[in-house]
């Protein structure tokens, strides 16, 4: 199978490419702009390729007919920025060097991120069966990562032929949707099934605590690698619980890094570590 590949601002995500790191600063700032704005600094330190955020309406944000819509829309409501703010931050990511993207939850916001310059758009699992909030992102002609979490493969070969018919460029995650996951849930070998059902690049959003699931996600084939990011995992709301910070970060990346010349061995023709027994070799 011929893979594609998918470029978002300036990198290609896909086979023998370095594997990318998405930060998900998401709302862990829980409404602190300064919060957010340490948390962008550390995750450039870090060395994430991307920053990603969330973008919503909070009363928009869940149906209606969930019986917690009230108790997580009062919550996300705290957290949720005004534009102006919410623009001051990505300004002020992107003057830090940041790519920056967005998971959105309702059209209004696919509008706003749009005009931010988010660099992709992030589909969260919740969302995947959302027809309405797919078609009007594809509108906007940018890259698409979707999160694979709570789904059969009737369900991502629907989403799959509708990005495909509109010629989408896109990314599957594979994800589990519990928050946090126990490492031994993580069910890593769908990564490869995603792989050989479909022909766009295959990530990881990972939702464990710690730093050991993205090596085993990109040695079994992720292209992507997405986690939460917090400046403070002592905060016991929204997901900076089970976060990494900067210094997580850093070994997630030392260790990708390490992933890619062990699977691709970029200097193996210049070191030919065959060379010596070459002349054992018996041909008749």
């Amino acid at each position: 199978m011929t893979r594609r590949e998918v470029k978002i601002s300036d990198l290609i995500v896909g086979d023998g490419h370095k594997v990318s790191f998405i930060a998900e600063i998401g709302v862990n700032h829980l409404g602190n702009y300064e919060r957010a704005k340490q948390m962008v600094d550390d995750a450039v330190e870090g060395g994430a390729e991307f920053i990603k955020f969330q973008t919503y309406i909070a009363e928009k944000r869940y149906d209606k007919n969930n019986p917690k819509y009230k108790e997580f829309t009062d919550l996300v409501k705290e957290w949720q920025f005004s534009k102006d703010l919410e623009s001051d931050l990505w300004n002020y990511a992107k003057s830090k060097g940041a790519r920056v993207l967005t998971s959105v939850y309702d059209e209004e916001s696919v509008d706003f991120a749009n005009s931010l310059e988010t660099v992709a758009f992030k589909i969260a699992a919740f969302e995947l069966n959302n027809k309405k909030l797919l078609k009007k992102v594809i509108e906007k002609k940018k890259p698409i990562i979707i999160s694979c979490g709570m789904t059969n493969f009737d369900e991502t070969d629907e989403l799959v032929r509708l990005l495909e018919i509109q010629e989408a460029d896109f990314i599957l995650l594979h994800t589990v949707s519990s928050y946090p996951l126990e490492e031994k849930n993580s069910y890593l070998n769908k990564i490869r099934d995603l792989r050989n059902r479909y022909k766009c690049p295959i990530g990881h959003s990972d939702h464990t605590p710690g730093t050991n699931i993205p090596i085993l996600a990109s040695a079994v084939g992720a292209n992507i690698i997405e986690k939460h990011f917090t400046d403070n995992p002592k905060h016991r709301l929204s997901d900076n619980f089970f976060s990494i910070t900067k210094e997580q970060l850093i070994k997630i990346k030392f260790d990708l890094e390490y992933v890619h010349k062990v699977l691709y061995s970029p200097s193996f023709d210049k070191d030919d570590p065959e060379k010596f027994m070459r002349d054992f070799r018996k041909i008749s």
